[in-house]
C-alpha cells in the first residue's frame, strides 16, 4: 500500500468514525500522517460557525448550511494541539459568508428601491434587517456564477447591473438612515455604487476569458444537468416501476456513462422515484412540458450551488481565519427541501490539493437501497473493490464524452415528450 493511499484511507477513517469521540481518537493516533488536512463535524457541542447556520424565517425563506447541525468541531494540527492543552477545548478564528441565490438577488433589487408589493414574499422586511446587520456577511457567488454565461444578451447585462448595484448598496448601507427613517441608502454616492458595481460585472467579464475556470463551470453544471435528465427520463419512462429498480438503472447510469457515483444526487433520485412529483423539486418536470430541458438546466444550477457551497469550506479569504464556512439564504422552499435531504456529518480536505472527503448524514445506502434487506445488492453491485477500480479507470473517458451523454438524454427526452402529444392527440 502506498504512503498516500494509507493516508487517504486514514483519512476516510477519521471522517466516518461511529462519533466524535472515536474520530478525534483516531486523528490523535495517526496526527503525524494527517498535518496536511483538517477535518470539520457537525455536532452537538462545539463551535458556532457565525452566522452559516440554518435559520428558517416566518414566510419560509431559509439560511441553510451543508450541516446537519448548528455546531461543528474541527480537527487540524493547531486546533488538536490547542485542545490538548486546554482540556479538550480550543478557541480559533474563523470567517463565514451567507450566498445570496438568484432568486434572493432578484427580490433585493425591487425591496431596496422601494418596490415593496405582494409580488415579493412576506418575510422579505424580515430577511432583510438579518443580512444588513454588521455582524452578517453576504456575498452574491451564486448569482454572479450563474449569470456569467448571460454576458453576451445586452439586455440581460443591464439587469445583471442593476442587481449588482442593489447589493453594493447592501454592502455600504447606512443603518443610521435605516434605523431613523426607515428608508434604504447607501453611505456612497450613486457615482461611488456604480463604480462599485462595474468594478464587479468587469470580473466577470474578464472571467469569461479564465478558460479552464469556465470550462470547469461549465462541466460542474452539466454534471447535475445530465444526472437530472437521467432522473427525469427514468420516472416518466416507468412512473409505476419500483424505485429500488428505478435506483438500480441510475446508479447503473451514473458507473458507467459518468465514471462516478453521485453520493447527493443519489439520494436525490431515490426521493424523486418515492414520492414523484410529491418532491416539489421536480413538480414542474411533467412529460409534453414545452419548458423541460430549460427547467432541469435552471434546476442543475441549484444542485450546482449547493456543491459549490462545500467547495467553499476549503477557502481561506482571510488570511488571519482558520476555517470558512458557509451558507446560503434562499426562498425557493423546493430547493430548501432538497437541501434538508442530504446534509454532510462531516467534511475534511487537504490543505495543499483541495481534495475533499465529503460524509453524509445517515445510512446512505440504507437511504438508496430503500432499507437494510436490498443494501447488500448495492453495495456488491457499485462499492466492490473491482466495481471503484473499473470506474476509477474509465472516469477520463467518461468526462470527455460527457458532451455526447447530454445530448442523448436531451434528444431522448424531446422523445418522450413528441410520443406524449402523438398519443394525447390520438
Amino acid at each position: 500500500m502506498s504512503d498516500q493511499v494509507e493516508i487517504t484511507s486514514l483519512v476516510a477513517e477519521v471522517s466516518q468514525a461511529e462519533n466524535l469521540a472515536q474520530a478525534i481518537e483516531t486523528y490523535r493516533d495517526y496526527a503525524h500522517l494527517l498535518e496536511d488536512y483538517k477535518f470539520i463535524f457537525a455536532a452537538e457541542k462545539g463551535a458556532i460557525p457565525g452566522y452559516a447556520v440554518n435559520h428558517l424565517f416566518s414566510a419560509g425563506a431559509a439560511v441553510r448550511s451543508v450541516f446537519s447541525t448548528e455546531r461543528v468541531l474541527v480537527l487540524d494540527p493547531v486546533t488538536f494541539k490547542e485542545m490538548q492543552v486546554g482540556n479538550g477545548s480550543a478557541t480559533y478564528p474563523i470567517d463565514f459568508s451567507i450566498s445570496l441565490d438568484t432568486m434572493a438577488m432578484s427580490y433585493l433589487e425591487p425591496y431596496m428601491s422601494g418596490q415593496v408589493n405582494n409580488k415579493l414574499p412576506h418575510d422579505m422586511r424580515e430577511v432583510f434587517a438579518f443580512i444588513a446587520r454588521d455582524e452578517v456577511n453576504v456575498d452574491p457567488g451564486p448569482y454572479i456564477a450563474e449569470n456569467r454565461l448571460n454576458l453576451g444578451d445586452v439586455k440581460a447585462a443591464d439587469r445583471i447591473f442593476e442587481k449588482l448595484k442593489s447589493y453594493e448598496v447592501l454592502r455600504t448601507l447606512d443603518k443610521e438612515w435605516l434605523a431613523s427613517r426607515g428608508e434604504i441608502k447607501s453611505l456612497l454616492t450613486q457615482g461611488e455604487i456604480d463604480t462599485r458595481a462595474f468594478g464587479l460585472i468587469s470580473g466577470m467579464y474578464e472571467a469569461l476569458n479564465d478558460q479552464p475556470a469556465m470550462d470547469g463551470l461549465r462541466e460542474g453544471h452539466r454534471y447535475m444537468y445530465v444526472c437530472l435528465m437521467k432522473m427525469a427520463e427514468i420516472q416518466i419512462k416507468r412512473p409505476r416501476q419500483k424505485s429500488l429498480d428505478k435506483i438500480i438503472e441510475f446508479l447503473d447510469f451514473c458507473d458507467k456513462e459518468l465514471g462516478a457515483i453521485f453520493a447527493r444526487e443519489a439520494v436525490i433520485a431515490r426521493a424523486y422515484f418515492d414520492r414523484g412529483q410529491k418532491l416539489t423539486f421536480f413538480g414542474k418536470i411533467q412529460v409534453g412540458k414545452k419548458d423541460l430541458l430549460e427547467q432541469l438546466k435552471n434546476m442543475a444550477w441549484d444542485l450546482w450551488h449547493i456543491r459549490q457551497l462545500e467547495e467553499g469550506l476549503t477557502m481561506l479569504l482571510n488570511p488571519q481565519s482558520r476555517y470558512f464556512f458557509t451558507a446560503l439564504l434562499t426562498f425557493d422552499k423546493r430547493l430548501i427541501e432538497i437541501m434538508d435531504l442530504y446534509p454532510l456529518r462531516s467534511f475534511a480536505f487537504s490543505q495543499k490539493s483541495n481534495e475533499k472527503f465529503p460524509v453524509y448524514a445517515g445510512d446512505w445506502f440504507g437511504i438508496i437501497a430503500g432499507g437494510s434487506e436490498f443494501k447488500g445488492q448495492i453495495v456488491d453491485r457499485f462499492y466492490s473493490d473491482s466495481a471503484r477500480r473499473s470506474r476509477a479507470e474509465r472516469t477520463r473517458s467518461a468526462k470527455a464524452n460527457l458532451l455526447n451523454v447530454e445530448s442523448g438524454l436531451e434528444s431522448a427526452l424531446r422523445q418522450l415528450g413528441q410520443t406524449s402529444e402523438a398519443a394525447s392527440s390520438s
